[in-house]
């Protein structure tokens, strides 16, 4: 029992941590909620993604042209 309430605790408060991580990064934030409360630990993978680049050019290649 100890062993399932560990493991909901540690769901529950990385959920959020990864949503915030994810959000700072210009991800979707719901999407990355879900992944920390599934996946846990495996979900702060969203604090090593890059930031990503919302500049038009970077979205079609245009690269200011």
């Amino acid at each position: 029992m100890l062993i399932i309430s560990l493991i909901l605790l540690t769901a529950f408060v990385l959920a959020p941590v990864t949503a915030f991580l994810a959000g700072q990064r210009g991800y979707d934030m719901s999407s990355w909620y879900l992944a920390g409360l599934f996946l846990g630990p495996l979900g702060l993978l969203a604090g090593l993604l890059p930031k990503r680049n919302h500049e038009p050019e970077a979205l079609f290649g245009l690269g200011g042209q």
